[in-house]
C-alpha cells in the first residue's frame, strides 16, 4: 500500500488537499488578488507552492499565503428549526441527549416516560443510550410513512413567526482578536444591552467574533436574543447567512515556575528574516500570524532581541513576543515566535514545572534571561 502524500498546512492549520477552498491573503507584490477565493488543485513539494484555482487562472502561491475556508453547512429552514428544538432540550451544552434531556424533551411534546424507551431505541443508531445531533436529526426530519408529514412538523409545528426587526449594520466590529467587554459592546451598538441579557452572554459574543470577524456586532447580539441566548444555535444562525467563517487565533500567556520575561532571544526563523508587527485594533494575533497586516520593521537571520512577554495560541500553539522595536512601547511591537519546544517531554509541561529555559521556540532561540 503506497504512503498518504503529506499536504502542506496553511496559516490558519488547515491542510491545503486538493480540492480545498481557501482564501489568499498577505501578498504584498500583487495586493489586489488578496481575498480572492480559489480551489487547491496540486501540492508540488519541490517548488513549496500550492496550485490554486482562481477566476483569473492558476495559480502558485506558498502556504503560507492561503487560508482555508470552511465549507458552509448544508442549512435550511427544517434544519434549523431541528437545531432550535435539540439546542433547547441540550441543557449542558455536549452536543448529546441523555436520558434525562431526552425525558424532558419528549415531555415538552405532551409524551409521558412511558414513550421514552421506543423513542431512543427509534433514534440511537449506534446504541449507546445517548442521542446526538446527527442522530436526532435523522430521525426528525423523516416520516412514519412515505407521503406523510415529517415528525418535526408532527411534535413541533412551526410556530407563527413574529415580525423581524431590522438591523441597524452601519457600525462593523474592528478585525482585531482582543475579547471584547460588555462596555465595548455598548460603545459600538451605540445602545444599551438588551434587558434579558445573560451572564455568559460575553462569552457568546466573543466565541462568534472569534469564528466570524466581519459580521457585525448587531447581528450577533441579534441573532442571541431571537436564539434565547443558546450559544450553538447563534453560531448555526450566523453561519446560515453565508458569513465567512475562520479558524479563531485566541492566545493565553506563556508563563514558567519563576518570571521568565524579559529574555534575550536568537531569530532562528527558517524564513530568515523575522517580520515586527504593530499591535493596533486592525492587526490583532491572527492577522499577524496569517500576514494580513504588513509589518513595520525586520529583525534579521541570527539577530538578538528582547523579548518582554509571550503569549501562545490556544488552537495551533503559535506563539507571539512583545519587543520594544527601535525603542517602541506604544502601540506594541510584536513577532511571531513559531512554536513552542518542549524538550525532555512528549507533552507541554504545566507553568509550575517549566522552567524559564524551558520558553524556546522554533523561529526563536532563549540565549538568557535578564533580572
Amino acid at each position: 500500500m503506497s504512503a498518504r502524500k503529506l499536504f502542506p498546512r496553511g496559516s490558519s492549520g488547515g491542510e491545503l488537499c486538493p480540492g480545498t477552498r481557501v482564501i489568499v491573503h498577505g501578498i504584498r507584490s500583487v495586493k489586489e488578488m488578496n481575498g480572492k477565493e480559489g480551489t487547491c488543485i496540486d501540492w508540488v513539494p519541490e517548488e513549496g507552492r500550492v496550485h490554486v484555482q482562481l477566476d483569473a487562472g492558476v495559480k502558485a502561491l506558498r502556504p503560507k499565503n492561503l487560508k482555508v475556508v470552511r465549507p458552509k453547512q448544508p442549512t435550511n429552514e427544517m434544519l434549523d428549526r431541528v437545531l432550535e428544538v435539540f439546542g433547547s432540550a441540550d441543557s449542558n451544552g455536549d452536543g448529546v441527549l441523555d436520558i434525562n434531556e431526552f425525558a424532558r424533551c419528549l415531555a415538552g411534546i405532551g409524551l409521558g416516560k412511558e414513550y421514552v424507551m421506543a423513542f431512543q431505541l427509534a433514534m440511537d443508531k449506534d446504541h449507546d443510550f445517548e442521542i446526538d445531533y446527527a442522530e436526532f436529526t435523522q430521525w426528525a426530519l423523516g416520516a412514519d410513512m412515505p407521503g406523510r408529514r415529517t415528525r418535526l412538523d408532527l411534535y413541533w409545528p412551526k410556530k407563527r413567526e413574529l415580525p423581524i426587526e431590522p438591523v441597524d449594520e452601519d457600525d462593523t466590529v474592528p478585525d482585531y482578536d482582543e475579547e471584547l467587554t460588555e462596555r465595548d459592546i455598548v460603545k459600538l451598538m451605540h445602545r444599551p444591552l438588551p434587558d434579558d441579557w445573560p451572564t455568559h452572554g460575553i462569552n457568546i459574543v466573543n466565541n462568534a467574533r472569534a469564528r466570524f470577524p466581519y459580521y457585525p456586532i448587531e447581528g450577533i447580539v441579534w441573532s442571541m436574543k431571537r436564539n434565547g441566548y443558546i450559544g450553538g444555535i447563534v453560531l448555526a444562525d450566523i453561519r446560515s447567512t453565508g458569513a465567512k467563517e475562520v479558524h479563531p487565533c485566541r492566545t493565553t500567556p506563556l508563563r514558567a515556575c519563576s518570571e521568565p520575561f524579559p529574555a534575550v532571544y536568537r531569530n532562528i526563523s527558517p524564513e530568515g528574516e523575522m517580520l515586527v508587527y504593530e499591535e493596533t485594533r486592525e492587526s490583532g494575533f491572527g492577522a499577524m500570524r496569517d500576514g494580513k497586516v504588513p509589518p513595520i520593521g525586520v529583525i534579521p537571520s541570527g539577530d538578538l532581541f528582547t523579548v518582554y512577554e509571550a503569549r501562545q495560541g490556544a488552537e495551533y500553539g503559535f506563539c507571539f513576543g512583545r519587543i520594544k522595536f527601535q525603542g517602541q512601547e506604544s502601540p506594541p511591537t510584536w513577532v511571531v515566535l513559531g512554536l513552542l519546544v518542549e524538550k525532555g517531554r512528549r507533552w507541554m509541561k504545566p507553568d509550575e514545572e517549566r522552567f524559564p529555559k524551558d520558553l524556546t521556540f522554533s523561529d526563536a532561540e532563549r540565549m538568557h534571561g535578564m533580572q
